[in-house]
């Protein structure tokens, strides 16, 4: 029987009903592509960046 007091799951970026949005392993996965891919295209000759 359902459990009308429990919360539904279901994650609008992968479609997954076990965990929302917010914990979407998908989506962090993702984003961390993003952040290497965009770090690349600011660095494209492999240089270290120098840090303050």
């Amino acid at each position: 029987m359902l459990n009308p007091d429990t919360p539904a799951k279901c994650c609008s970026y992968c479609g997954g009903r076990d965990h929302d949005f917010e914990e979407c392993p998908k989506r962090k996965a993702d984003a961390e592509r993003e952040q290497e891919t965009a770090r690349k295209d600011l660095n494209p000759a492999g240089e270290r960046l120098p840090s303050n």
